[in-house]
């Protein structure tokens, strides 16, 4: 009974995958062969998809790319860099209910005096480089023209145009060194929005 119970639920997410990769690759999004895209993430100019899974609660702009990983769920702006083997915003484990386990029979015994509440998937702003295996937790924000650094791991936000490292990840230095510097970069991110806007 659990052959023909995988057998099925193999084939139903195969054939799942496959609508996903057609529809991305009628959408004119560059795939790599390990890509398996959701049928319902919204995907609006995305640059390119490697050995990734993006699931259908993922929302991609314009010129954003990722090399390998999983996105489960996450609100993505546009010119993203995600590196190798990132993870962003999974499902968490419920550690107010009796066991952390989903399998565990009795959990609903705690259900109403669960403290937890359901936490929003991550917002990646425009211009966002994550680095090689990198996990970003969901609830958080990652500013605009931020850098996370290789391996990191994002628990709380980040502030546009900083450098974060580490686990968990916290801001060392930030991108440019005076404001000038960085108001002409958010200018410059602005303008090629609105001039990408008026051409679509």
């Amino acid at each position: 009974m659990t052959l023909i119970r995988n057998l099925a639920t193999y084939v139903c997410w195969t054939a799942y995958y496959c609508v996903g990769f057609v529809r991305a690759s009628l959408l004119g999004i560059r795939l790599g062969a390990g890509a398996r895209v959701s049928p319902f993430a919204k995907l609006r100019g995305v640059a390119f998809i490697g050995a990734a899974t993006i699931g259908r609660d993922v929302h991609m702009g314009r010129a954003t790319y990722i090399n390998s990983g999983e996105i489960i769920s996450a609100r993505i702006g546009r010119w993203c860099s995600l590196g190798y083997n990132v993870l962003i915003g999974p499902t968490e484990h419920d550690y107010g209910r009796a066991s952390t386990s989903p399998y565990f029979p009795s959990n609903r015994i705690l259900e109403s005096h669960n403290l937890r509440t359901e936490r929003p998937p991550p917002v990646l702003e425009d211009d966002v480089w994550i680095g090689a295996y990198v996990v970003v937790l969901r609830g958080v924000t990652i500013g605009q023209g931020a850098v996370i650094g290789a391996g990191a791991v994002v628990t709380k936000d980040i502030p546009e145009y900083s450098i974060a490292t580490g686990v968990p990840a916290r801001v060392v230095r930030r991108r440019f060194k005076d404001e000038s510097s960085t108001a002409a970069a958010a200018a410059l991110l602005q303008q090629s929005a609105a001039s990408g806007e008026r051409g679509s």
